[in-house]
């Protein structure tokens, strides 16, 4: 009997919510993947948990098949990033890394997932899934985002990107499915930009997404050279943001700009109790 296949890198992280507080209570991850203390800073949100995800190598190489599982269970509150920008290095022909992220947030929970962006390099080939299963009272913003490097300054570009975005409600078909196929492609496409983003904000009922829609479109329009265009989910269910920029640093300013718009939904629909003294900006041991 031959040997069966390697299971792919995997990260598979469970929060809970315990004594007003969230809290990892699985934490399973294999190389490439590292993952260090997980902490409660934010004084307004005291129940909310702050995890920084690390990669053991820094990059994405040719045939790495990546899986990362998220789950909130129910009331939980996490802030997820990376520890920066992640490279995806070039592919031999023929081949291409896969990534697949699941993110389950379940009733009353609440998740802010804005990891770095990816660095295609040249010949660089990447297909990605980002799925975000929301329940209908639970928020969430999820951010995607990536940019072009050529360290020999001569213009060449990555080889493929293939990213498909879901998004859906539990037991339902999904609310949205959004596809990019990009392969071989020219700088003239972009028309000067070099960093593409895309962010989805997916609320419970009683918000007026018109409105938000608005206010998200006033926020980016002040941040010079970013392109931005918002749009409505179906159902009712949040919004759908493009951006593209010239450089990494007027999309990070157009992520914070609809995080800052976020966190202001968030706190105002939550009652949130004062931290005690000892347990704000203290790491967790989960």
């Amino acid at each position: 009997m031959s040997a069966s296949a390697p299971e792919p890198p995997r990260l598979d992280l469970s929060f809970v919510r315990r004594g007003g507080r969230t809290m990892i209570d699985r934490r399973l991850f294999a190389w490439p993947f590292v993952l260090t203390r997980s902490f409660h800073t934010d004084a307004e949100r005291p129940d909310l948990l702050s995890v920084i995800l690390q990669t053991g190598s820094g990059a994405v190489h040719g045939e790495d098949r990546l899986v990362q599982h998220f789950t909130l269970h129910a009331g939980t509150a996490v802030g997820v990033t990376t520890q920066g920008a992640t490279s995806v290095h070039r592919a031999e022909p023929g081949a291409r890394a896969m990534e697949q992220v699941l993110l389950r947030v379940e009733t009353h929970a609440s998740l802010d997932y804005r990891p770095e962006p990816r660095i295609l390099f040249p010949d660089a080939a990447l297909c990605q899934v980002l799925e975000l299963d929301c329940a209908q009272d639970a928020s969430a913003l999820v951010t995607d985002a990536f940019t072009m490097h050529d360290p020999n300054g001569q213009g060449r570009l990555f080889r493929e990107l293939n990213s498909t975005l879901i998004v859906r409600r539990p037991g339902d078909e999904p609310l949205l499915i959004d596809r990019m196929h990009l392969r071989a492609p020219a700088m003239a496409m972009f028309k000067g930009h070099r960093a593409f983003g895309t962010a989805v904000l997916v609320l419970p009922p009683g918000h007026d997404r018109a409105a938000l829609r608005q206010h998200s479109v006033g926020a980016l329009a002040r941040i010079d050279d970013l392109y931005a265009a918002a749009s409505l989910l179906p159902h009712d269910a949040g919004i759908n943001v493009r951006l593209a920029g010239r450089e990494m640093r007027q999309l990070r300013a157009g992520f914070d700009a609809i995080a800052a718009v976020y966190r202001e939904i968030d706190l105002g629909a939550r009652a949130v109790q004062a931290p005690s003294t000892s347990a704000t900006a203290r790491p967790t041991a989960a």
